[in-house]
């Protein structure tokens, strides 16, 4: 009992004078945190473990000190790997572990140290779920009610917390695509995804000035959801904004209405417009055409040159249809 204690407590001192004493690692013991005494009571039934038991390296493990779990020793035929799996505190707890064997119930691992990445908001945490995955745990199997579960969990973290569970979930194969389909179907989780930014807003308004997680295209592939296409809106002449803004330095910007750059596009060559407005030829093309003003086809000015009949058409009343 007391080599367990002085594990839990990270006292490396407690702990060699206790294996010098003879204590044995691997013994289950009553705990001393959650008194002892109680759980040695006369009046349990005989035969009957008490309410709270665990080992020296149980301990070690829970309290994340890979140091005292390198001496207690850690071994598969004397404990319980599947416990020390589910309560390893720190990426180098996992990996001693892992030296050893990885666990095969990979559901019940991977819900307590998401439940524990989910709540104890500690980096320490994030990263020894994150290690479980590098030393090869994949979750390739679950059922409905244990995916349902962990995304109940998932909810219940913080924005920051949740933005990183999500991309650690969807890199490389560390989950099945069946599961992390089956982890985002549900309307809360489309909705959360969408808060923290994953998901665009198709607001306008907010489209550009949203925070974007890195990877959000990626995690969105991975997790299956497809994104309807954005919807397109026609675009009338009283519509489009007066005056229109062309050019990107203040130098050379210039504002026009909608007649004024048709009649700029139809006296002057448009590579000779976008050069006085400070835009690209293709740039100045793009804006027309989101316009829906006719520029001048290819031709137009070596026929007018030579004195033959070119057409001049008419600027249209209303635009098209644009992307937005």
């Amino acid at each position: 009992m007391a080599l367990a204690h002085h594990a839990s407590e990270g006292n490396e001192k407690g702990v060699q004078l206790c294996l010098w004493a003879g204590a044995n690692p691997h013994a289950r013991v009553p705990s001393l945190r959650y008194g002892a005494a109680e759980s040695l009571d006369d009046n349990d039934p005989e035969g009957e473990e008490p309410w709270f038991v665990s080992s020296a390296v149980y301990e070690a493990c829970q309290a994340g000190r890979d140091d005292i779990l390198k001496r207690l020793g850690p071994d598969p035929t004397r404990d319980n790997f599947e416990e020390l799996w589910r309560v390893a505190a720190t990426a180098p707890v996992i990996d001693l572990l892992a030296r050893h064997c990885l666990p095969r119930n990979v559901v019940a691992v991977i819900q307590h140290h998401l439940w524990w990445a989910t709540f104890s908001e500690g980096w320490r945490r994030l990263e020894a779920f994150r290690r479980l995955f590098e030393v090869g745990v994949r979750w390739n199997e679950s059922t409905q009610d244990e995916i349902g579960e962990l995304r109940r969990a998932l909810l219940k973290a913080s924005d920051n917390t949740f933005v990183e569970l999500i991309k650690l979930l969807a890199t490389a194969d560390y989950c099945s695509p069946d599961i992390l389909r089956e982890l985002a179907r549900t309307p809360s989780m489309l909705a959360r995804m969408k808060k923290v930014g994953f998901i665009a807003s198709q607001d306008e308004r907010y489209r550009y000035s949203q925070f974007r997680p890195t990877r959000s295209r990626e995690v969105l592939q991975r997790f299956g959801i497809e994104l309807p296409k954005p919807k397109r809106s026609k675009l009338t002449a009283a519509a489009v904004p007066r005056p229109v803004t062309i050019g990107r330095s203040t130098e050379k910007e210039i504002q026009l209405d909608r007649e004024e750059l048709f009649e700029r596009v139809w006296s002057k060559p448009v590579a000779t417009v976008a050069n006085e407005c400070g835009v690209s030829g293709r740039g100045l093309k793009k804006i027309c055409d989101r316009l829906a003003i006719p520029v001048p086809p290819r031709g137009y000015w070596a026929k007018l040159s030579a004195g033959k009949a070119v057409r001049r058409p008419k600027l249209p009343s209303s635009a098209p249809e644009r992307a937005r």
